[in-house]
């Protein structure tokens, strides 16, 4: 839809005399379109880049959501003007996603007492729980007068005796205290697994990339694939934990598995032009590759979100 235009016959910002079909000045840049008029006239301009931008996302979403792969495939064709671009439409939609999970994290947060923090800790190492434990008995002697010195026994008491067992004693304390706040902990690992997300955005156009490496397309085109499947995904895992609000039985991640495999099944085919049988058989191998990246950087994400706690 084209912008309707009040303009001027000269520039307002550098004095250049326009001509008809100047809608920008070519001597400074600046749009040429008048905006000194009544404001009914500026509130009817704003309700109609409203509803048209409206549109590009409603016909974005539902392609998205109902043709898998046609938004690839037209990007890869050069027809991106009538929608919304990948890359806006991912951090849109990643926003609605994480906000989504930290309320659902945040409503199911239980708060451990101190007795059940310490058996959770017993669990895990025994010697920190001796030595906590000791700490806390320290309090009662006499000898010890302040804060300073009761930090310095309990210290004392889980001082390694090398620097291996020193570092696992670290890790184990570090687990130990991000087990215990509960919420805070949950707050950082969500903080860190959008980053992993997006970093496995491009790691997933590279896998693409390698295993179609014979079609000798270039990276952006996997890139935009993956753009797509992973909007995608938290589109179907919001819809999911929709789901599950009003039916508490409903399985979300078997729901989201098996919806994104279907999903990614059809959109390969689509964008890749390969027949359904070969498809289903390039499906396997990206798919076990995808899922191993995907465990060992979930992992990562949780070991450094202990180490930073």
């Amino acid at each position: 839809m084209e912008k309707k235009r009040r303009k001027f016959t000269q520039c307002p910002n550098c004095g250049y005399t326009f001509e008809e079909v100047n809608n920008f000045c070519p001597n400074c840049g600046q749009e040429n379109h008048d905006l000194n008029v009544p404001v009914k006239h500026l509130i009817a301009e704003f309700f109609e880049g409203t509803i048209h931008f409206d549109t590009k996302a409603w016909h974005t979403l539902k392609y998205l959501i109902t043709r898998p792969g046609l938004l690839t495939e037209k990007f890869n064709m050069g027809q991106r003007a009538s929608y919304v671009p990948p890359f806006r439409l991912y951090v849109f939609v990643s926003l609605i996603f994480f906000t989504v999970l930290a309320l659902r994290s945040h409503s199911s947060v239980t708060v451990a007492t101190e007795e059940e923090a310490q058996k959770k800790l017993e669990e895990v190492d025994p010697t920190i729980a001796a030595g906590i434990r000791t700490a806390d008995s320290l309090r009662s002697v006499s000898e010890i007068r302040s804060a300073d010195s009761l930090a310095t026994a309990a210290a004392t008491q889980l001082l390694p005796g090398n620097e291996q067992e020193g570092f696992r004693k670290e890790l184990m304390a570090k687990f130990a205290k991000f087990t215990k706040d509960e919420e805070h902990s949950k707050q950082k690992l969500l903080k860190n697994v959008s980053f992993m997300m997006f970093v496995l955005m491009p790691f997933f156009g590279l896998i693409l990339y390698l295993f179609y490496r014979k079609q000798r397309r270039n990276y952006v085109e996997h890139l935009m694939f993956s753009i797509h499947f992973h909007t995608f995904f938290f589109i179907a895992v919001i819809l999911g934990l929709a789901v599950e609000y009003f039916y508490r039985k409903f399985d979300v991640d078997e729901w989201t598995f098996w919806v994104a495999l279907i999903y990614l099944f059809f959109a390969l085919h689509r964008v890749y032009k390969q027949s359904y049988l070969r498809t289903f058989f390039m499906l396997i191998p990206i798919s076990f590759v995808y899922l191993i990246s995907v465990a060992v950087l979930m992992l990562a994400t949780v070991g450094i979100s202990i180490m930073m706690s």
